[in-house]
C-alpha cells in the first residue's frame, strides 16, 4: 500500500497538463535518495521521493477486534468475525530536487509545493471498491538542525528539498476468523445457596 501512495505522488508530479515539465520525459521518480551505490546516475536531473519515516496513527489505534453483522432482523440473528483491525499509518517522506542546474532545483521545489498545495487530498482507487481511500499530503517542517541530521544520515549531500506528511494510510490484513456466538447459557449447573 505504501508503493502505491508514492506512485500517486509520482504521477501527480508527473502529470503532463500540470506537473513537472522536462525535456527528458518524466522527471520524478520513486528511490532511495542516500543511495550508496557507486552508480547513481539514474538519479541525476531527477526529482526523488524518499520514504524517510512510517508511523503509526495512535487516535486510531483502538479498534474493535470483533465485527458484527446482522444477517436477519426478525429474529435477530447475528453472525460475528475476529479480525485484527487495520493499522493506520502517517508517511514522512522527503521529496529532493536533484539537479545540476541550482536554478531547475529551485524551480522544481517550488513547483513540487505548487502542486501539492492544490492538490492535498488524494485518492487510491482499487479494483476492488472496498479498499479506496482518500489521503491528506501536507507540508511538514522540522528544525534546521533536525534537517542538518536528516541529511547527514542520507550521506550528507544537502539539495533543495521539502518533507511531507501523508496522513492516513489504512493497512489491513483480510484474515478473518468465524466466532461462535453465544446464545443459550445453562443455569440450572449454577447452585445458590
Amino acid at each position: 500500500m505504501i508503493k502505491e501512495v508514492l506512485m500517486i505522488l509520482k504521477n501527480k508530479l508527473n502529470d503532463p497538463a500540470k506537473g513537472l515539465m522536462d525535456d527528458d520525459g518524466e522527471i520524478a521518480v520513486v528511490d532511495d535518495i542516500a543511495k550508496h551505490d557507486d552508480d547513481t546516475s539514474e538519479l541525476d536531473n531527477k526529482v526523488v521521493i524518499t520514504l524517510l519515516n512510517v508511523e503509526e496513527e495512535s487516535t486510531l489505534k483502538n479498534k474493535s477486534w470483533y465485527t458484527r453483522k446482522t444477517i436477519s432482523e426478525n429474529p435477530p440473528v447475528y453472525d460475528m468475525k475476529k479480525q485484527n483491525p487495520p493499522a493506520y499509518l502517517n508517511l514522512y517522506l522527503m521529496i529532493s530536487a536533484n539537479r545540476t542546474a541550482y536554478d531547475k532545483a529551485l524551480t522544481n521545489i517550488s513547483k513540487v509545493i505548487e502542486i501539492f498545495q492544490t492538490n492535498n487530498v488524494l485518492e487510491y482507487i482499487d479494483s476492488n471498491a472496498e479498499k479506496n481511500f482518500k489521503f491528506r499530503i501536507e507540508l511538514h517542517s522540522i528544525p534546521f538542525d533536525q534537517l542538518s541530521y536528516i541529511w547527514g544520515l542520507l550521506g550528507g549531500k544537502v539539495m533543495p528539498s521539502v518533507l511531507y506528511k501523508i496522513s492516513v494510510i489504512k493497512i489491513e490484513a483480510v484474515d478473518e476468523v468465524p466466532v461462535k456466538l453465544i446464545d443459550t447459557v445453562n443455569i440450572e449447573s449454577i447452585k445458590v445457596d
